[in-house]
């Protein structure tokens, strides 16, 4: 039985950003010289974030690693970082994602076995897109399982579709007719006992993928998280043009409201160079757009609609702008928002950011902004 949905309000920046600043230290004595790409749920009692960082020993060294963190809230507004990583980027120099592992999604699954109630689908690579001209990474997905949600482990080689360990679903995997492409920033829900993913997905034909094919959100579902069963791809509902497969959005947030029987997809779709506007120039966003279904596959999404979240220089957290990655959670009938913003004020010396023509002095912030909640 679905019950009917009541009135909803509009999300609202909370006073207390930014309620995350890099720079922090741990007891190695190193930085989190970056954040990016938060991933949070409520569990009934607190709230579990997980995200992407850069750690080194300063703002300036050459020492960045690139791993994936874990904090919790109980409040929204304090949040107690784990000290040790939940995940680092592979040490083994021939492993596809020895160069990056971020952008994380995690699920919780009561009835999977006691080693793997947590799965954890991430964005590596290892290094640049593989073709002249490119400067994206050579992105894939992977998979790692977690007893406790609080340390990891890569799938083995062994169980990997593609023999390599850790990694699930690749470019080619979605687009088997290109030659090839690249996935990332995974979104996870578990509906019915299935998992369900939504992804960015790119394709290119030509001999050195000089064509554009696809671009958007693609799909894929799983009984185990290891071996997925991918719809076609980008979905169609989600682009700005149905004729046009390269005008979907990217980076999805999705949340299934099983008291309502209906999916929340939130996006980002930005045309042109209208985020020009923001003075940092680093995988930077206007904001988020929405979108509902009832069955996770067709989606309704009017993108001459305002975005849920639009991108304001005068709110704290984010004078310099927004970067992508925005993540929803859900807590009854109220949503948190979280999102990684571009800072001018209480910046840690050496801390800079990009331009577009050079750099300025700037951090990254982690923001909060709610609907229906109190």
């Amino acid at each position: 039985m679905c019950a009917p949905i009541g009135a909803q309000g509009q999300f609202t920046r909370r006073t207390g950003n930014p309620r995350m600043v890099a720079g922090a230290a741990f007891t190695d004595a190193k930085l989190d010289v970056a954040i990016a790409d938060p991933d949070v749920q409520w569990d009934g009692s607190k709230y579990i974030l997980y995200y992407s960082a850069t750690h080194a020993t300063s703002f300036t060294s050459t020492d960045d690693v690139p791993v994936i963190r874990r904090a919790t809230s109980p409040d929204r507004m304090t949040w107690t970082v784990d000290d040790a990583p939940v995940l680092t980027v592979s040490t083994d120099v021939a492993a596809w994602d020895r160069t990056n592992t971020r952008a994380p999604t995690v699920i919780y699954n009561a009835a999977a076995p006691a080693d793997r109630r947590y799965l954890m689908l991430y964005t590596g690579a290892n290094g640049t897109f593989p073709y002249p001209g490119y400067t994206i990474e050579n992105n894939a997905i992977g998979a790692a399982f977690s007893a406790d949600g609080i340390t990891f482990t890569r799938i083995s080689a062994s169980d990997s579709p593609q023999g390599k360990a850790g990694q699930v679903i690749t470019g080619k995997t979605v687009y088997p007719a290109s030659t090839n492409g690249t996935v990332a920033d995974p979104d996870l829900a578990l509906v019915n006992g299935v998992y369900h993913v939504w992804f960015s997905s790119f394709a290119c034909t030509g001999t050195n993928c000089e064509t554009v094919t696809d671009q958007g959100v693609a799909h894929a579902s799983s009984t185990d998280g290891i071996h997925w069963t991918v719809s076609p791809a980008p979905i169609r509902s989600l682009l700005r043009m149905s004729s046009d497969t390269k005008t979907g959005g990217q980076q999805p947030s999705v949340i299934y409201d099983e008291e309502h029987c209906r999916y929340e997809l939130w996006l980002t779709s930005d045309v042109g160079t209208e985020n020009d506007v923001q003075p940092i120039e680093l995988d930077n966003t206007m904001g988020v757009f929405k979108a509902e279904s009832t069955d996770g596959a067709t989606w309704s999404l009017n993108y001459m609609r305002p975005r849920d979240l639009l991108w304001s220089q005068t709110e704290a957290g984010e004078h310099l702008g927004i970067r992508t990655g925005i993540d929803l959670a859900q807590n009854t009938t109220g949503r948190l928002m979280l999102y990684v913003g571009f800072d001018d004020q209480n910046v840690p010396a050496n801390s800079t950011l990009p331009t577009r023509t050079g750099t300025q002095a700037g951090v990254m912030t982690l923001n909060v902004a709610t609907r229906d909640l109190p």
